[in-house]
C-alpha cells in the first residue's frame, strides 16, 4: 500500500532533504523505522518535488527569449510550476521576475489560501489552523463557502498576511519560503505594529 504521508512527515522532508540520493535514503530509512510502513528513496524524493525543494544551484543566465516566456507565465502560474516548466528554482524563478519587473500576481491587495501557502512554504492544513485559530484573518470571497472543488476560495487581505508575520515570525518553520515577497509585505513595519496583534479576528467562522 502506499504510504500516506502526514504534515509532520513532510516538514521531515523540508528540513532534512539536502537534495542527494544519500539524504534522500536517511529519510525513508528514518520513516520507516519509525511509522512500520515502508517508505521508499522515491517516495521522499517525490514529495520533495511536490513541496518545491530544490535545493541545487541556479547559474544558468536567462536570454530575452526565456525573459519573455517568464513575463508570459509568471501572472498565470504558481513559482513552483513555472520552475518545473523551466528548468529553474524556484528561487531563481521569483529573483528574475522581479527583477525585470513582471508582476507576478494580476490581482493586487489581497491572496487566496493556496498562494499564502506557496509564500510561506507550508502545508495548506497548517495554514487552515491559523485561519481556524485566528491567528490569520481571512474571510469569503464573494461571501461564498470555500469550497473543495474551488468554486469558491479564502480571502486573505495582504495587510492581515503583514499581521500575521509580524505577530508569530515563530510560526514560519517552511524550509522553501517566498523570502523575497514576504520581504515586501512586511517592507515599512512601525514599531508598536504588534499592539494589533491580540486584535486579530477573523471576519467569518
Amino acid at each position: 500500500m502506499r504510504h500516506r504521508w502526514t504534515d509532520e512527515e513532510r516538514e521531515i522532508v523540508r528540513r532534512d532533504y539536502k537534495g542527494t540520493n544519500a539524504s534522500a535514503e536517511f529519510i525513508a530509512y528514518r520513516l520507516s523505522a519509525v511509522t512500520g510502513e515502508r517508505v521508499t528513496k522515491c517516495a521522499v524524493k517525490s514529495q520533495a518535488q511536490r513541496l518545491g525543494i530544490n535545493t541545487k544551484p541556479d547559474r544558468k543566465p536567462w536570454s530575452p527569449e526565456q525573459d519573455e516566456r517568464l513575463a508570459e507565465l509568471i501572472g498565470k502560474y504558481a513559482p513552483q510550476r513555472i520552475a518545473r516548466m523551466m528548468g529553474r528554482s524556484i528561487n531563481s524563478v521569483i529573483v528574475r521576475a522581479k527583477r525585470i519587473g513582471c508582476s507576478r500576481r494580476v490581482r493586487n491587495g489581497w491572496f487566496t489560501k493556496k498562494e499564502v501557502c506557496e509564500i510561506l512554504g507550508v502545508d495548506h492544513k497548517l495554514v487552515q489552523r491559523w485561519i481556524d485559530s485566528r491567528q490569520l484573518r481571512a474571510s469569503w470571497h464573494n461571501e461564498t463557502r470555500p469550497q473543495k472543488s474551488g468554486k469558491s476560495y479564502w480571502h486573505i487581505e495582504e495587510k492581515h498576511l503583514k499581521d500575521f508575520l509580524l505577530c508569530y515570525p515563530t510560526e514560519l518553520v517552511g524550509r522553501n519560503v517566498d523570502l523575497v515577497l514576504i520581504l515586501d509585505i512586511v517592507a515599512g513595519i512601525r514599531t508598536g505594529g504588534g499592539e494589533r496583534c491580540l486584535k486579530l479576528t477573523r471576519v467569518k467562522t
